[in-house]
């Protein structure tokens, strides 16, 4: 392995899989098949910069350039998906985690072919949860209207310089209908999470943030010009757990769930109909 670089905006070098053999490639490939709940790859240490070499690039909790989500699935979230705000250290690693190399490794690792990034980083960019802050068990939706491509793969890029487990926040991988995680992945500094995004995907953090830490992170989307050949998913996203309700919200959140299941069975037929999906 090489040192850590130092970083200047015009250094590139940001990750390790440039580094990686053949061999090892392969390797990743053969775990990121086989991994339970559904395939993914966790790459500690990915990033070449130390949290002393990138120290002040993330934006902190009062940066005027957030936007807030306050609903119960995602409460004390925060976002920024605009470049022009974004620093441009990490506008770097976009970029980085964009090109020609990163996406030939994404196709190497996960056998999906022609890999196509988005370019407007829409439900991604830079995410910041503070304390009390959650983000409920889901699967993401599948088609992108906007692009007009399938989603395939969702990267998670851990930006906290320090992280415990008794901290909250950790990604839980779900196997869909379990009562409880089947993996758990702590968000500390440099740690990459690529994983398959479908609707047997189910992801998130229900422990909530402890006071006085905040939960830092890059998320990039990966996509397809054509259907995966097995469904998906569609335009929605699923959400897992709902929390306790009562009264006429009880019965809102119980039609929410119908209709919901009854759309994913109109989405699971017109996919059989779909004559573009691959083989």
């Amino acid at each position: 392995m090489s040192q850590p670089v130092a970083i200047t905006s015009q250094t590139r070098t940001f990750f390790r899989f440039r580094e990686y053999s053949v061999e090892r490639v392969q390797h990743l490939a053969a775990e990121f098949e086989h991994a339970q709940p559904f395939p993914h790859l966790v790459l500690e240490n990915f990033l070449n910069p130390t949290p002393v070499e990138l120290a002040g690039i993330f934006p902190a909790p009062d940066w005027p350039h957030w936007h807030k989500r306050e609903d119960f699935y995602q409460s004390g979230k925060m976002y920024c998906r605009d470049t022009d705000v974004i620093p441009p250290p990490i506008l770097s690693i976009f970029h980085e985690l964009s090109s020609p190399p990163f996406l030939n490794f994404l196709e190497s690792v996960t056998g999906i072919e022609g890999i196509i990034p988005d370019p407007y980083y829409d439900g991604g960019g830079l995410h910041c949860s503070g304390p009390a802050g959650v983000l409920m068990p889901h699967t993401d939706f599948h088609y992108a209207d906007r692009l007009k491509l399938y989603r395939r793969l969702n990267l998670l890029l851990y930006l906290n310089p320090e992280w415990h487990a008794s901290w909250g926040g950790c990604l839980e991988l779900w196997e869909k209908g379990s009562p409880q995680p089947a993996k758990v992945v702590v968000p500390k500094w440099g740690t990459c999470v690529i994983f398959r995004t479908d609707d047997q995907s189910v992801h998130g953090f229900s422990t909530p943030i402890e006071a006085g830490h905040w939960r830092c992170s890059i998320a990039l989307y990966y996509y397809t010009s054509r259907e995966a050949a097995r469904f998906s998913g569609d335009a929605f996203t699923y959400w897992q757990q709902h929390g306790k309700q009562s009264g006429m919200n009880r019965l809102r959140l119980r039609w929410h769930q119908l209709l919901t299941r009854a759309a994913h069975k109109l989405s699971y037929i017109a996919h059989r109909a779909n004559p573009n999906k691959e083989p």
